[in-house]
């Protein structure tokens, strides 16, 4: 519990951030039907709108943050570098197992013949395996991972608002509903806090060992 204390503390703003979108999607996610929730936010678009989003979403993208952390690896920060790779790919691993677990379907497949449903011509649709969100998972850990371990905590004020419009472009574009990338942007958090805690851990029982070995055996 200390752990998960120090961490929240040493990110306040940014988990309070989490917090309150958090609480805004929830309410949307209880309070309204799944296709009215969906519609809600699909129903507002311009072109405008629609160029924004589609650049947005790749906030999200595999090739995007894997780009990124390589980047960062070897050009600035081996740590944050390697928490981004680290973070992507097991909670990329643990969404892909959701999405054929769930073997859900996708706003496309209810809503293809509705007049109202809006998507862009430039983006493939897809009918399958919707929840939860891949992009919206990988947005909120990379933003979760940039917070915790990026040494200037600006970066993760940046990076949040970048997440919450990449899950909103999710919707936005017709390829999830709001349940979706409620539920990633939660698994994309919790897996990165899960390593963050993890490596304090580790690092906690290495510092303890170390101390009951004899200065003239350690290295």
């Amino acid at each position: 519990m200390e752990r998960i204390k120090k961490l929240y503390q040493l990110n306040s703003v940014f988990f309070n951030c989490i917090i309150c979108w958090l609480l805004v999607i929830s309410i949307l996610v209880c309070c309204l039907p799944r296709i009215q929730a969906f519609q809600l936010i699909n129903s507002q678009h311009s072109l405008a709108a629609d160029y924004f989003f589609t650049v947005i979403t790749q906030f999200g993208d595999g090739i995007f943050v894997i780009a990124l952390a390589l980047l960062l690896f070897f050009v600035s920060s081996r740590r944050l570098g390697l928490a981004i790779a680290v973070t992507y790919i097991g909670s990329g691993l643990i969404c892909s197992l959701l999405k054929r677990t769930f073997k859900a379907f996708r706003p496309a497949y209810y809503l293809k013949d509705d007049p109202d449903f809006h998507s862009v011509s430039w983006l493939k649709l897809a009918h399958h395996n919707a929840f939860p969100s891949g992009h919206t998972t990988s947005a909120f850990a990379l933003a979760c991972a940039i917070a915790i371990f990026a040494k200037n905590k600006t970066w993760g004020l940046i990076a949040f608002p970048l997440a919450a419009l990449t899950a909103y472009s999710r919707v936005y574009l017709g390829q999830h509903f709001i349940d979706d990338v409620w539920f990633g942007s939660m698994l994309g958090t919790s897996f990165t806090c899960l390593y963050a805690l993890t490596l304090q851990f580790t690092a906690e029982k290495k510092l303890s060992s170390a101390s009951f070995i004899p200065p003239s055996f350690k290295l």
